[in-house]
């Protein structure tokens, strides 16, 4: 993957959810569900004030640090980027998926975050294979 693209749809994501809390404060109750079990129930709960806060450190955080690990990996970064991009994904959707079941009562799914984790698995499985293989 090209780390240009990689860095800016990061970006581009990160910035997407932080408009979704914005546009979805209003409608945010004063308590919000925060975790959900394996049964997709909440059972965590804090202000929409720490709910915020957390989203944006995590998903600017995550971003940052993409960005700084894709810009100083040399041959690395490639592979490197593709699990970067997918982490932010998962990233996005669970807190987007958050603010939906706080703001609209919408039900959480699953598969916006077990799909991009299986891929992030393989991913990973590939860079480990990719880099066992590697003769300088």
């Amino acid at each position: 993957m090209n780390t240009s693209v990689a860095i800016l749809m990061i970006w581009l994501l990160s910035g997407a959810v932080l408009v979704k809390l914005w546009t979805a404060w209003p409608r945010l109750p004063d308590r919000v569900a925060t975790h959900f079990g394996l049964s997709l129930q909440p059972d965590g709960w804090s202000s929409k004030g720490k709910l915020a806060a957390v989203i944006l450190i995590a998903v600017l955080g995550q971003a940052a640090l993409a960005t700084f690990v894709l810009l100083h990996m040399a041959g690395a970064a490639r592979p490197i980027g593709l699990i970067m991009l997918v982490v932010n994904i998962v990233l996005v959707s669970v807190y987007w998926q958050t603010i939906n079941y706080n703001a609209e009562g919408a039900r959480f799914q699953p598969a916006w975050i077990l799909g991009p984790l299986i891929l992030v698995l393989a991913a990973m499985v590939l860079l480990n294979q990719a880099l066992y293989f590697y003769r300088p």
